[in-house]
């Protein structure tokens, strides 16, 4: 069996994860404290509270991700080195 496996596109999948995290991070300092809407006021500062909580889990999430494919992209690599090292041993005998 044989796994090819893109080194540089699992790098550029780890970097995308890593700054959409980054990204979305950056906008909570946009969240509104507090809203001019009344009556509703209260029901809309709960749903904002909701979507800022579920936005940090999110960047959390993320960032996981980015390091889970960081690892995994280190272990193919030293992987791939390992293999090559034997093969080449095998077949020049050095």
């Amino acid at each position: 069996m044989t796994l090819y496996v893109d080194h540089q596109a699992l790098d550029g999948i780890a970097k995308a994860l890593d700054q959409a995290g980054a990204d979305l991070d950056a906008t909570s300092t946009s969240a509104p404290g507090d809203v001019d809407a009344g009556e509703g006021a209260a029901a809309i500062l709960g749903i904002l509270a909701k979507m800022t909580e579920d936005a940090g889990e999110l960047v959390t999430g993320l960032s996981a991700a980015s390091t889970a494919v960081t690892q995994a992209n280190t272990a193919y690599t030293t992987q791939d080195v390992a293999t090559a090292d034997a093969s080449n041993s095998t077949t020049w005998g050095n």
